[in-house]
C-alpha cells in the first residue's frame, strides 16, 4: 500500500487501529499488573503492526486514540492524565517506527540506526538490573530485565543474518524507547502540576525526577518482547492474506516479491 493512500481509508484504519488496541488492552483487567504506574501492556503490537502496513499516521494516531479510550474506560480515568502522557507518547513512539521502518536509509544511516537501537535496552535493562538489586521490585517483575535482555540480543542476531524483518527491529527500538521515555518524563512533570490518580498507587505529591527511569525501563522493557516477536507474523499474515497491503516502499515486501 501507497503512503499517500486515500484519507478515507486512512482514517478508517486508523479508527480500526484504536479500537482493536483498547480493546484487547481490556484484557489488563484480567490482569491488572501495574508498576510505576505503568501498566503492563504486550497488545502493543497492534498499533505497531499497523504502523509498518498503512504508515506512520495511521499507527501513530491509532495508537493515540486508543490508549485514550483505554485510560479512560479502564485505566486510570484521568482524562488530562492521558491527553499530556498517554496520547503523545504512544503516537509519537508508533508514529517513528512507521515511519523509519518504512524508509530506506544509507548503509552509514542503517549503522547509526542499528547502534541506537542497541543502546537503548542495554542501558534500560542494566538499570532495571540496578532496580531489581535494591529491592525495589518484587519477583514477577524481575522478568522484566530478562525479556529487556532477549530484545537486544533479537535485535543483534537479526541484523548480523541480515533478516527481512531487522529494519523493523530496529525502528522499534528506537521509536518504544522514544514513546517509553515520554512517558517517564512527562509522568514526573504531570506530578508537579496535577494530581496524580490514586490508581496509579504513587502518591499525591511531585515524584523524584528519577523515577522516570525507572518507568521508561520498565515501559520498553516489557513491551519491547511483543513488538519483536508478534508484530512481524501479524504482518505477514496480513499481506498474504490480503496482497494489495504490500507496499511498494516496503523492503520486507521486496525482498519476498
Amino acid at each position: 500500500m501507497s503512503h499517500r493512500s486515500p484519507p478515507a481509508l486512512r482514517f478508517v484504519t486508523a479508527a480500526i487501529n484504536a479500537a482493536l488496541y483498547a480493546g484487547v488492552g481490556a484484557l489488563w483487567t484480567v490482569f491488572p499488573l501495574t508498576v510505576f504506574g505503568v501498566r503492563f501492556w504486550p497488545q502493543v503490537f497492534i498499533p505497531a503492526a499497523f504502523s509498518v502496513i498503512f504508515g506512520p499516521w495511521v499507527g501513530g494516531v491509532g495508537a493515540g486514540i486508543g490508549i485514550f479510550i483505554a485510560d479512560v474506560l479502564y485505566g486510570h480515568h484521568d482524562a488530562l492524565l492521558s491527553m499530556l502522557v498517554g496520547v503523545p507518547s504512544n503516537f509519537l513512539g508508533f508514529f517513528i517506527i512507521g515511519w523509519l521502518a518504512r524508509r530506506d536509509f544509507t548503509e552509514t544511516i542503517r549503522r547509526i540506526l542499528l547502534s541506537v537501537s542497541l543502546l537503548i535496552p542495554i542501558v534500560l535493562a542494566a538499570y532495571g538490573a540496578y532496580i531489581i538489586s535494591s529491592g525495589m521490585l518484587a519477583s514477577p517483575q524481575v522478568l522484566v530485565v530478562v525479556v529487556g535482555a532477549i530484545a537486544v540480543v533479537s535485535i543483534l542476531l537479526l541484523s548480523i543474518l541480515r533478516n527481512r524483518w531487522a529494519e523493523f527491529e530496529v525502528a522499534a527500538s528506537i521509536g518504544l524507547g522514544i514513546g517509553s521515555a515520554i512517558i517517564g518524563l512527562t509522568l514526573v512533570l504531570y506530578s508537579y502540576m496535577f494530581a496524580l490518580p490514586t490508581v496509579l498507587g504513587l502518591g499525591k505529591g511531585g515524584l523524584p525526577f528519577t523515577f522516570m527511569y525507572a518507568a521508561t525501563a520498565f515501559t520498553y522493557l516489557s513491551e519491547i518482547p511483543f513488538i519483536l516477536l508478534l508484530t512481524p507474523p501479524v504482518v505477514t499474515a496480513s499481506r498474504a492474506a490480503f496482497p494489495s497491503l504490500r507496499s511498494t516502499n516496503s523492503r520486507q515486501d521486496q525482498s519476498v516479491a
